[in-house]
This record gives C-alpha cells, structure tokens and sequence, in this order.
C-alpha cells in the first residue's frame, strides 16, 4: 500500500508526494563512471575486432589474387597442344610466375607452377605477416590426349 500525503506546489496546485520517494532526478556520479566504464570497453572491443576483420579481409583478397594467377597459367597451358607443354614465365597482376614441364612417362607431364609475389609468409618463431615477395609452387598434371 502507498501512502501519500497532499502537498501544496507553488503556484497554488495540489499533488500527492509518496512516502519513500525523495526529489531524486538523474544519475549519480557512480552510475555515470560505470556506464561509460562499460561503454569504453564495449568500443575497444570493436576497435580491436576491426583491426582483425581488415587483416583478414586484406589476406583473402591477396589469396585470390595469387589463385587467379594460378588458374590463369593452368587456362593457358591446357589451352595448348600436348607437344607444346614446355617451361616458361610470365606475369599475371602482382605475380612473377614460372613453371617447368617434365615428362612422367609416354601418356603425361608434370607441370610445376611457382608463382612469386604478395602472399603470407611465415618465420619460425613469430605469428603470419603479410610480406611483399612470397614464393608458392603449384603441380599439376598434363594428359596426353
């Protein structure tokens, strides 16, 4: 049950003040550390969780870069007579690529494919970076039609 008393307002208007609840308006001062304190955290997170979307946005567009150089040599090998199969280079975008055709008996060649270029690399001791001239290799085989 609430009680209540009638009070009189300046400007002549009655009301009801209840028991129990003061002229408390706003947040205290504690209330206000802890949100923004919870706020803060809530954007560091973010922020942090950007910086690795953007990494590994950035590390899948450079894997299908160096993929479609791949496929683009493959396109262009298989395109050609069996007999015409042999080692070369070219370039494809960002990537230097050479490749080496060797006879695997009288029905197929081995055919392998080393692309050089933007790409992961790896040091024995430290996490994955993005390095600017990053070898791959890629072996395929040729039939003989």
């Amino acid at each position: 049950m609430v009680t209540g008393a009638v009070v009189e307002r300046s400007g002549g208007e009655a009301g009801v003040a209840l028991a129990g609840v003061g002229d408390r308006r706003g947040f205290t001062l504690v209330e206000i550390i802890i949100a923004v304190l919870v706020l803060t955290v809530g954007v560091l997170g973010l922020a942090g969780t950007t910086a690795y979307i953007v990494r590994q946005v950035t590390l899948a567009d450079v894997m299908t870069q160096r993929a479609a150089a791949f496929q683009t040599t493959i396109d262009h090998l298989q395109a050609l007579p069996y007999s015409s199969v042999t080692s070369g280079s070219d370039s494809v975008g960002d990537y230097a690529i050479q490749w080496t055709a060797v006879d695997d008996g009288g029905q197929s060649r081995i055919v392998t494919i080393v692309t050089v270029g933007p790409g992961l690399a790896t040091v024995a001791g430290t996490f994955p970076f993005l390095s600017a001239q990053v070898a791959d290799t890629f072996r395929f085989r040729v039939l003989r039609p």
